[in-house]
């Protein structure tokens, strides 16, 4: 099985370093980086596109389905990561914002005590395993995924080091894993694979050959 897990295009919350809300929109430029991706597309095989319901995602999986003639089916587990509601829809750079980050940061992982509505490491980590297992348990071989930078790391970081996750473990995959938009990562299933008692293994990374296109 090959999942190409995609993210999506660029926004103006990606532009001015946001922490974003769900309804926001694909910029000038994000619409044109879901063009060239779906035309990507074109010459690799897909037989079902997932897709987060949030809106820049949903977008890029549209265009894609334009191209491919697949239907887009959306789920809220492929959604970003939750960041405080008194955070979305603000810079990262204002200082309540830091303030409120750091919160989550020392607390991250101590669910007892979260600064208020975010999603905490155990959370994520659960949240990415069920994307796991639900993509394992399709018919489907060549399977598509529009999602999002921070829950990518994530699946990322399961698939490497599977039940061995820890949480400084999943901070060394956020502080050098940084995928761009419309990047594609393509991780295979294989359970034949012997070097990986999982099955899970990953294939390429943050594939971005189609930006010489515009």
């Amino acid at each position: 099985m090959n999942i190409y897990f995609v993210r999506h295009g660029s926004t103006e919350g990606n532009e001015t370093d946001q922490f974003q809300l769900p309804t926001i929109e694909l910029s000038e430029r994000g619409l044109k980086q879901a063009e060239v991706l779906a035309n990507r597309f074109k010459s690799i095989p897909i037989d079902i596109i997932f897709s987060s319901p949030m809106m820049r995602a949903s977008q890029t999986a549209q265009a894609i389905s334009l191209v491919t003639g697949h239907a887009v089916n959306e789920n809220p587990i492929f959604e970003e990561v939750n960041r405080p509601t008194a955070v979305r829809g603000r810079c990262k750079s204002e200082p309540e914002v830091k303030e409120i980050m750091k919160i989550v940061k020392s607390t991250f992982t101590d669910p007892d005590n979260r600064h208020s509505d975010e999603e905490d490491y155990f959370q994520i980590r659960d949240r990415a395993q069920k994307m796991l297992e639900f993509l394992s348990k399709k018919e489907e071989r060549n399977i598509l995924v529009v999602t999002h930078g921070e829950i990518l790391k994530m699946v990322l970081a399961l698939v490497i080091f599977g039940d061995k996750i820890t949480p400084e473990l999943f901070y060394e995959v956020k502080r050098t894993f940084v995928p761009d938009n419309t990047g594609i990562t393509t991780i295979q299933y294989d359970l034949s694979f012997e070097l990986h008692e999982s099955g899970w293994y990953v294939l390429g990374w943050n594939d971005h050959a189609h930006f010489g296109e515009f």
